[in-house]
């Protein structure tokens, strides 16, 4: 048993506060010494419950005299720079991961009329929330639906409804800058960087709409000329949002260089981009990285030869469908385009109006064939596939944006996704604390 008196706290202020503070604690520490039998689970909630309160008023004391000291003068307006002089205490709330605090301290006023508060301006608020409980809202609304965060958050002892929960998160992500904070990386012996793009669906309030996402990442060293090269996963960097291609491209080349591409001479850095077939890919590909490796995925590419087996034999004809394929596929992973394409052409279609869909089909694999080379792309270690990409949409986009009756308008969207980027990009902690110095 022992006991907390006044005199073993330096208070130089609020000695009621402190009285009542050593009086809880004293009265916390008699329940449980009372010798009668508390289980763990009992003694461990009655000390969460009573030591949350204790926290609080802790806080509360300890903050209220630091800020309650004075500037030294004259401090300078940060509207004008003209000196300012103190004028009066105010108080206000802020939300803390001990719970609501109020806090009294100076305002200063310079000759021109314009006020301000030096201590809120160290502390580093957001609104009325503490830095370190507004970095708490952001990472839960980056992993959860906003009510689930809310119901996290409540049970931290941070009250917040899931509204605003949503609004503060959007509202703060227009000074984030998730690819600011991307570390720079360096290629080893025989490795390459690799580039891929892909697009995936989120709804909104108009209906579906495509979500661009983007990564770049290194492989590892290869061993021999037919080796497979594989993905180091730690090197993977994403960017997505729902806006144009334009600005995907942007977003892109700013995580790329950011990450270590460009950053040397171009003769030094081997870069491949693997993509599917749409348009807006490859003509990103061509803008910001006209010296890369272009490559169709593989499994897209062959995809397409179901749609001309299902076109020439109908989609009832499983069996002759899959032997078909077996016949081609292999043709298609040597690389050999212009067999695959008169395989195509010497097809005839049960209904005469399919002609110009396989015709499509065949000059689709003309007009990728340089893209299509993969007897030889393995030949050099290089994959063929884009898992990582659409590996991305999944967990990147879907498992946070995609779940029953949600509906996203653009900022809304954008804004979660630069915080779920900046959570996969492992950079969270290099933009809540920079002075930590840690990813």
């Amino acid at each position: 048993m022992f006991s907390i008196t006044l005199e073993s706290c330096e208070v130089k202020e609020n000695t009621e506060a402190a009285m009542n503070l050593v009086e809880e604690i004293n009265d916390l520490v008699g329940e449980l010494g009372t010798g009668s039998y508390v289980s763990l689970d009992e003694a461990e909630q009655r000390i969460l419950e009573g030591t949350h309160s204790i926290r609080r008023k802790l806080l509360e004391m300890s903050v209220n005299q630091e800020a309650s000291g004075k500037e030294a003068e004259p401090v300078a307006c940060p509207k004008c720079d003209t000196p300012s002089r103190r004028w009066r205490r105010r108080g206000r709330q802020i939300t803390t991961r001990c719970g609501i605090i109020r806090v009294h301290r100076w305002v200063y006023c310079c000759a021109l009329g314009h006020s301000h508060k030096p201590w809120d301006m160290r502390q580093r608020l957001k609104g009325k929330y503490t830095h370190r409980v507004a970095e708490a809202m952001c990472r839960l609304s980056a992993h959860l639906p906003f009510r689930e965060a809310a119901e996290e958050l409540s049970r931290q002892g941070i009250k917040v409804s899931h509204t605003t929960l949503h609004k503060k998160v959007r509202e703060w992500s227009k000074d984030l800058k998730a690819l600011a904070a991307v570390a720079p990386q360096t290629l080893e012996k025989n490795q390459r960087w690799y580039v891929s793009c892909d697009g995936c669906h989120t709804n909104s309030p108009e209906g579906w709409k495509e979500t661009k996402v983007s990564c770049i990442y290194r492989d590892y060293p290869q061993l021999g000329p037919n080796s497979v090269a594989s993905v180091r996963t730690e090197s993977i960097r994403y960017t997505a949002n729902r806006q144009d291609a334009q600005h995907c491209g942007k977003d892109l080349y700013a995580l790329a260089t950011n990450s270590g591409i460009y950053q040397e001479a171009i003769d030094t850095q081997e870069i491949v981009f693997i993509g599917d077939g749409a348009a807006w890919i490859w003509n990103l590909a061509a803008e910001y990285f006209p010296n890369a490796v272009e490559i169709v995925d593989y499994m897209h590419a062959k995809s397409h030869l179901y749609d001309v087996a299902k076109c020439a034999f109908g989609e009832t004809e499983t069996e002759t469908i899959a032997a078909w394929i077996q016949e081609v596929a292999p043709i298609l992973l040597d690389g050999n385009i212009p067999e695959v394409v008169a395989r195509i052409r010497t097809l005839e279609p049960q209904n005469p109006e399919d002609r110009d869909t396989l015709e499509r089909e065949a000059r689709y694999f003309q007009k990728h064939a340089k893209r299509m080379r993969y007897k030889a792309f393995r030949e050099k270690g290089y994959q063929i596939g884009s898992g990582v990409i659409e590996s991305a949409c999944h967990h990147v986009v879907g498992k946070r944006c995609k779940h029953a009756s949600m509906r996203w308008t653009e900022p809304g969207l954008n804004a979660i996704l630069e915080w779920r980027c900046l959570l996969k990009n492992k950079t969270w902690n290099r933009y809540w604390y920079p002075e930590t110095k840690t990813a």
